[in-house]
């Protein structure tokens, strides 16, 4: 095979549905690795332990191997059981952040929190 046909034939087989979801979800996972380490992070006012993750095999460990080297997270010490720990850096938190203006006053309107199922209304 030419490099030529290499390609077409890795075009052709990119254009299915199922691969082109594949793609998807390996351009996006490690943002969402970064959101629940940060939100985890947050709520725990700690280090998130590994086992708090539920990493799906391969793609879990490279991004998370992918944060770690584009120092969007650290390794850190204080979870307790975990063989690792993580938190979120400076530059992984400012990738998170919302751009300058945006919920202040000239960006999206902030959510308003549900209520919660069988609360009674304030009267």
């Amino acid at each position: 095979m030419t490099d030529e046909q290499t390609h077409a034939a890795e075009d052709a087989l990119a254009a299915t549905a199922p691969l082109r979801s594949l793609t998807d979800e390996v351009r996006s996972y490690p943002l969402r690795l970064l959101r629940l380490v940060a939100e985890q992070h947050a709520a725990r006012n700690a280090p998130v332990p590994d086992h708090a993750l539920r990493l799906p095999p391969y793609l879990g460990e490279t991004a998370l191997r992918g944060l770690l080297e584009g120092g969007f997270i650290e390794r850190a010490d204080g979870a307790r059981g975990a063989i690792h720990a993580y938190a979120p850096t400076e530059a992984g938190l400012a990738l998170l952040a919302p751009p300058d203006g945006v919920g202040d006053d000239g960006g999206a309107p902030a959510k308003t929190p549900r209520k919660r199922r069988g609360a009674k209304q304030a009267s």
